[in-house]
């Protein structure tokens, strides 16, 4: 029985090369992405002193390798839009009096406002930015011998208390729509083939497009009562609010539950058998979880690596998805990654399609 088992491996090559490169290719991408440092966090300044003692504590932050400055601003209002929206996730705001000649007894404060959606990157710039005033602060107080003077005032928004549940809550919507969506289309059209009654199917006057789309059309369905599902248990049990817009949540949550589909049935038009689909299923999910900034800031990864987060669906999926329900992110404001989804979906069925019909001829 053994050798019979070994003779028909043999024979599948596809499956031995896929079942080998999948831990090998992983592995090498995974150890060099994942790390828990933080750094390359996204922030922007409100410099309301322009002295030498803001250009001073802007250069020392710049200096911790934790941040990368993108824009000076001019208003508070502009820097918590630039959160909001996900230009940025931290905001550092200096005060008109941030001097080294301030009158004796006075004090002027630093004020960080951080995106808390994710709580380890939130604590780790309000450490970083405390720790860099209270010592530019003691440099001051040592030079003109006085008390230290400048100190860091923190705001977090969006999740005030830091709860872990904000942040993983809505990407776990996003994810438990993706994997059982694609892999129950992914074994569509091979089921058909193993049954034998893919056949029956090209006989049918329906046409190519037709067919793949008579595919997607049930599980589509069942993917929305998913997503019912998982929004009520998000809202009434983990008590997490959608900030933004629930209408043009679930158009995303619905284009999201298409190209999870599609992407599926395109692995099935790929796969000789159920193995096959179920190892390049798992060849996709796996780098998703990992490198979609589900668990780790894709910021913080190599710039190797960070390129390729880019190629996952999931990445756009998520960045719509908690800048609607975690910051209250409008339309416009993720237009981006919304036309990126869109074109996901019509590219995974025109390939599916297109790879139906060549496998036909």
């Amino acid at each position: 029985m053994a050798l019979k088992e070994f003779r028909q491996l043999r024979r599948d090559r596809l499956t031995i090369i896929i079942a080998i490169l999948i831990p090998v290719i992983q592995l090498t991408i995974f150890g060099y992405a994942i790390s828990t440092e933080v750094k390359n966090v996204t922030a922007v300044v409100v410099d309301q002193s322009h002295t030498s003692s803001s250009r001073r504590l802007v250069s020392a932050l710049d200096n911790t390798g934790v941040f990368i400055f993108k824009h000076y601003l001019l208003s508070y209002r502009e820097a918590y839009d630039a959160l909001r929206d996900g230009k940025a996730k931290a905001a550092i705001i200096i005060p008109p009096r941030f001097s080294d000649h301030l009158p004796p007894g006075e004090s002027a404060s630093v004020q960080v406002l951080v995106d808390g959606s994710d709580s380890t990157v939130a604590n780790y710039v309000l450490n970083t930015v405390s720790g860099v005033v209270a010592a530019m602060a003691q440099d001051d107080a040592v030079r003109i011998d006085m008390k230290p003077r400048f100190v860091a005032r923190a705001r977090v928004l969006f999740n005030p208390d830091l709860k872990s549940s904000v942040f993983f809550v809505p990407a776990l919507i996003v994810l438990i729509l993706h994997l059982p969506l694609m892999l129950l289309t992914s074994l569509s059209l091979v089921r058909e083939r193993a049954e034998g009654t893919l056949e029956q199917l090209i006989v049918t006057p329906i046409g190519r497009l037709g067919l793949m789309l008579g595919k997607l059309v049930p599980f589509f369905w069942l993917g929305v009562a998913e997503g019912v599902g998982v929004l009520l248990v998000m809202v009434y049990i983990f008590q997490v609010p959608v900030r933004g817009s629930i209408a043009i949540l679930i158009v995303v949550l619905l284009l999201w539950i298409i190209a999870s589909l599609a992407l599926g049935l395109m692995i099935s038009t790929m796969a000789r058998n159920q193995l096959q689909a179920v190892l390049m299923t798992i060849l996709i999910v796996i780098p998703s979880i990992l490198l979609s900034g589900f668990i780790f800031p894709r910021e913080s990864m190599p710039a190797v690596i960070y390129p390729i987060t880019f190629l996952l669906p999931m990445t756009y999926s998520l960045n719509i998805v908690r800048g609607m329900v975690i910051r209250g992110a409008g339309a416009l404001a993720l237009m981006s990654d919304l036309a990126v989804l869109v074109g996901i979906c019509i590219a995974f069925i025109f390939l599916a399609t297109v790879r139906f019909q060549k496998r036909l001829g």
